[in-house]
């Protein structure tokens, strides 16, 4: 799978109209594959240190925020770094493409260990390798911490089908045994994420999630990651929702009022 990832204080260069350069956020397009992370990008030259080559305060914030992409996508949740080194071995050339490349070595139930390797293309030379420890955090850590997280811009910062992964992670944190009463199966499609097709099935003990469309349902829900996110997170109501116009609602038998009760944990901080 493919995901888009943006740093926004890591500033890349992009030519403005007027042929100066104009900052804005490094983009980032990371390949998970069987446990392991690979980006490739040409090291912009604003993040240099001396003349060409690039500051390792710049390659140490980029390992760290790859490392905390496998952990995270690891732990099905938020992670945090708490201890990471990085062995500098030569000169990262700016301006030059890269390849780095990071796994998880170690999962427990608290500490995520992955290591990392950044490799110039043209040469194959490694140039530093990292390592760290990630901390996974709890959803009531989690909660009390973002309460001034950038919901606005979610999508745009990072790749729809990671946060659709970190917010059914944070569904099933949340989910509140003895509330929906009854089985309730929803088809979800995500129309820009891929998988595209989702089952949640709802119990009175808990919340399972696998990919696929299920043969039959009770609720379904079609629409965009963001329109999703609104929906569970009680931003739009369901017509606030569809009259909207990205997220259509199928709910025949009034069933979807239930699966919101039984997820009221998840909503947002500061709502």
């Amino acid at each position: 799978m493919r995901y888009r990832n943006s740093i926004q204080w890591i500033i890349d260069e992009r030519s403005g109209s007027d042929d100066r350069p104009s900052p804005s956020g490094l983009e980032l397009v990371i390949e998970w594959n069987s446990g392991e992370a690979l980006t490739r990008l040409a090291v912009p030259s604003a993040s240099q240190g001396a003349p060409g080559i690039a500051h390792g305060g710049f390659l140490a914030a980029l390992a760290d925020h790859v490392m905390g992409f496998v952990a995270a996508m690891q732990s099905g949740g938020a992670a945090v770094t708490r201890r990471m080194t990085v062995d500098y071995l030569a000169p990262t050339p700016t301006s030059r493409s890269i390849t780095i490349q990071a796994r998880a070595d170690t999962v427990t139930e608290r500490i995520i260990t992955v290591s990392l390797q950044c490799i110039l293309d043209d040469s194959g030379q490694v140039t530093f390798n990292a390592r760290g420890d990630y901390a996974r955090v709890s959803p009531a850590r989690r909660n009390a911490v973002v309460a001034d997280a950038d919901y606005e811009t979610l999508e745009e910062r990072f790749d729809p089908a990671q946060v659709f992964t970190w917010l059914t992670a944070a569904l099933k944190d949340s989910y509140q045994p003895g509330v929906i009463g009854s089985r309730v199966l929803l088809a979800v499609e995500v129309t820009d994420a891929s998988p595209r097709h989702w089952t949640f099935e709802a119990t009175d003990s808990s919340l399972e999630v696998q990919a696929g469309e299920p043969a039959s349902w009770d609720v379904r829900y079609s629409g965009t990651v963001r329109s999703w996110r609104e929906l569970v997170y009680k931003v739009k109501s369901p017509d606030q929702l569809v009259a909207a116009g990205p997220g259509v609602i199928e709910d025949p038998n009034d069933l979807l009022s239930a699966f919101l009760a039984a997820i009221a944990g998840s909503s947002h901080p500061d709502r």
